[in-house]
């Protein structure tokens, strides 16, 4: 009966004491029991694939930031032809979406140092020559953000367009008045060209190598203030941007040869400047031949030296070009 008695209680003892155990497991953080209850509760949290908007296969797995443990799921944008600012604006890129985008880089030669002797503590370096990518400018010139173009100013070029070339500007408006602010143009006779206006009107309007006033594009977006755009003309199709959204798109018919010049803040008829009472701040300008070749991109810049001269360093020919008439203002922060 004794020994009845002593297996008994043994049984009940191992039996809390395995209880025990298991509790203690759970109080563990690198116990399997710990980790496996903590793993049950965090599968639960991540979603199905291809949330509403996003297509299968073409998401990452993400983690919010506040650290609640959700995990989400983002889109992935790959499609260069087809950005949408509203569907697209949050969606992660892919290499394949920069592959295009990212040719004929400018390249500035650089040096970096690499440990010669690392066994030993790196005592002992070498210079190492590398390329870098990058709109370097040479000695005695310093990059700016933008040239600030102001009223009357303007820079005319050498650059003759032609309906099939490519010409982008990245600007900025100050206060605009009411009557006309010719931003760009060129052209041999009235009509012709490429001509870029804000008219009177309060709109923008693009001439684009035709010969008549029904040729001309009014466009339904009013100017405003203190605004950055970029305008862009390639192969007869003018647009406008701001802030990543396309404002207007509009694509012409006509081809003829009557460009000039074009003149930067002001318009070029034929030898003849006219200007506007406005000033422009101008971030980048650029224009390619009908053959896809870069003919000219225009970097603000100082000249550096006892008096400072601002304008902007010409990329392609290397050259510094100042205001052909009024004056250019630098902006005070270096890029």
């Amino acid at each position: 009966m004794l020994k009845k008695i002593l297996l008994a209680l043994i049984f009940v003892i191992t039996a809390i004491t395995n209880v025990t155990h298991a509790e203690d497991d759970m109080k563990t953080v690198a116990s399997k029991a710990y980790v496996d209850t903590q793993i049950e509760t965090k599968q639960l949290k991540i979603p199905a694939a291809n949330t509403p908007g996003v297509g299968a296969g073409e998401t990452v797995m993400t983690y919010t930031a506040t650290g609640n443990g959700q995990i989400g799921e983002r889109g992935l944008y790959s499609d260069i032809s087809s950005y949408n600012a509203t569907t697209d604006g949050d969606k992660l890129i892919t290499a394949s979406a920069l592959n295009a985008t990212f040719t004929n880089l400018p390249t500035t030669p650089t040096t970096k140092l690499e440990c010669a002797n690392q066994a030993d503590g790196c005592t002992l370096w070498t210079i190492v020559d590398q390329t870098a990518y990058g709109r370097g400018l040479p000695d005695g010139y310093m990059q700016r953000q933008y040239i600030y173009m102001m009223a009357g100013s303007y820079l005319l070029t050498d650059i003759v367009p032609t309906y099939d070339c490519k010409v982008e500007m990245d600007f900025q408006t100050t206060s605009l008045p009411s009557s006309s602010v010719y931003l760009l143009g060129g052209r041999t006779e009235t009509f012709g060209g490429l001509f870029f206006v804000k008219t009177s009107a309060g709109v923008f309007m693009v001439d684009a190598f035709g010969n008549t006033s029904d040729e001309r594009y009014f466009s339904s977006v009013t100017a405003q203030n203190n605004t950055r755009y970029k305008f862009t003309y390639n192969n007869q199709v003018a647009t406008l941007e701001s802030g990543g959204t396309t404002l207007f798109t509009n694509t012409s018919t006509s081809t003829l040869a009557n460009g000039a010049a074009l003149c930067i803040n002001g318009l070029n008829t034929n030898g003849s400047i006219t200007t506007t009472n406005t000033g422009i701040y101008l971030y980048s300008f650029k224009v390619w031949n009908g053959q896809g070749e870069l003919v000219i991109d225009l970097v603000p810049a100082i000249q550096q030296g006892t008096v400072p001269v601002v304008g902007f360093y010409d990329m392609v020919s290397g050259t510094f070009k100042t205001a052909t008439a009024g004056t250019f203002a630098a902006d005070p922060e270096a890029n």
